[in-house]
């Protein structure tokens, strides 16, 4: 059999390819891994597309690895670093896998953002807080599939997580975990179980919108909280 043809990458300023296949090339060529980028560099790059960040999120589903605030606490509030590239999305062996998943649809979506409770499944965090993204549990390139039971729903921080870690843990493992738990902890994860969600907490959720704030905010509400407990413990002092 004849060896394929390798054909050579465009540039990432021909506009006649797609915002995601010119990112992946930005990225690669312009940045470089272990290199970090701002969000002012994107716009500038990009100035023709409003949906940049949303195409930057999709080249996780590749395997490109991005950290962001959220993933490292190092980070700038409008930062990003680049550590790893993953498939070559412009490259058009990997047509198919493209195909797969764009063939996630609209209703497969919303199937599945309904039956996890449109909540992160690692960490709790709910649609209206942070932009909900759908996982796959077996990767495609591991042979995973595209229905709905190989789809969770994930925040973007564990969605990196996810990316960066892809094994799937077998039933012996994860029951040595729940064994290991105190008994409280059990009966919390099988209320979980039968709810098929995690519920989260006021304090909780108040902690996800703070985390979403900009840093100008999260100082005022810190502060503010402070002045509050801190009239309160004034206040529950003896006489």
């Amino acid at each position: 059999m004849a060896d394929r043809e390798v054909v050579p990458p465009p540039e990432w300023t021909d506009q006649k390819i797609g915002t995601k296949v010119r990112l992946a090339l930005w990225l690669r060529d312009v940045i470089g891994e272990g290199n970090t980028f701002t969000k002012a560099q994107l716009r500038d790059a990009f100035p023709e597309s409003a949906q940049v960040d949303r195409r930057l999120r999709d080249l996780r589903g590749d395997g490109w690895e991005i950290e962001t605030r959220l993933t490292l606490v190092n980070l700038n509030q409008h930062e990003f670093l680049f550590v790893r590239a993953g498939e070559p999305v412009w490259d058009p062996a990997t047509r198919a896998a493209r195909v797969a998943r764009r063939a996630l649809s609209v209703r497969v979506r919303r199937e599945v953002f309904k039956r996890d409770g449109h909540a992160c499944v690692r960490c709790g965090s709910q649609a209206g807080v942070v932009p909900l993204e759908v996982g796959y549990v077996v990767p495609l390139a591991q042979g995973g599939t595209t229905g709905a039971d190989n789809l969770i729903t994930l925040c973007p921080n564990c969605h990196v997580a996810a990316s960066r870690d892809s094994h799937t843990s077998g039933e012996e493992e994860v029951w040595l975990r729940m064994q290991k738990l105190s008994p409280g902890e059990q009966s919390r994860l099988l209320a979980w179980m039968a709810l098929d969600h995690r519920p989260v907490s006021a304090v909780e959720e108040a902690w996800q919108l703070y985390r979403a704030a900009p840093i100008s905010q999260k100082n005022a509400l810190k502060e503010r909280l402070a002045r509050v407990i801190g009239v309160r413990d004034e206040g529950d002092k003896p006489a």
